[in-house]
């Protein structure tokens, strides 16, 4: 018995670790409507669902084939200073649960600084060099339930911030996925195992 239960708790913490597996999801904007290529209306929150798992994007809209910038013609969530009073700086996504594996495509119409947070303490302070012609991919191991997308400048004339996102990728943890027993429950199966595998090699003569 004393050689058994090590070997049960390996298993035990094998396959409790493999019962939680996270679930892959990506919002790339196609499914919207086509937008307009320069910025003209008001902020458009758009609200995805993946299950139980709901994305909300806010302080944007979308924009297609956006002008003065060359890394993305397709749709892109967008925000400007010189566009609707509605346009916002930071961009900010929302999640009604945490989520893993963040990451996200920059892309912008101004040089510049740029912030990206979250709120558990994650912080990334990236640049994009050229005006109109830079992409950043960007992203945190653990992001909890908001991330922000800042525009820190510098400004050019009477604009403050002129960027996009794209491409938003993350993972949905999940605990319990259908048809998955529980670690306790797959514990338990562990041991069982093992202890038949025991006593058969016992009666084998088997050490």
């Amino acid at each position: 018995m004393n050689k058994l239960f090590p070997k049960a708790a390996l298993v035990c913490t094998v396959l409790s670790l493999t019962a939680v597996y996270s679930h892959a999801s990506e919002v790339t904007f196609e499914d919207q409507p086509a937008g307009s290529s320069v910025f003209g209306g008001p902020e458009q929150t758009l609200v995805y669902n993946f299950g139980s798992l709901t994305a909300t994007f806010s302080g944007g809209l979308i924009l297609t084939d956006e002008t003065s910038q060359s890394t993305d013609n397709s749709n892109v969530y967008a925000t400007s200073s010189f566009g609707s009073a509605s346009m916002v700086n930071p961009l900010t996504v929302t999640f009604n649960q945490p989520i893993v594996n963040f990451q996200i495509d920059i892309l912008n119409a101004l040089a510049g600084n740029y912030i990206m947070s979250d709120n558990v303490g994650n912080v990334l302070n990236f640049n994009l060099a050229t005006t109109g012609g830079s992409a950043a991919t960007e992203g945190f191991a653990a992001a909890g339930t908001q991330v922000t997308i800042d525009y820190t400048g510098p400004g050019l004339g009477t604009t403050t911030f002129d960027f996009a996102i794209d491409n938003v990728t993350f993972d949905q943890p999940l605990s319990n996925p259908t048809g998955t027993p529980e670690p306790s429950s797959i514990c338990l199966l562990g041991t069982g195992v093992l202890a038949m595998a025991c006593r058969f090699r016992r009666k084998l003569g088997i050490a």
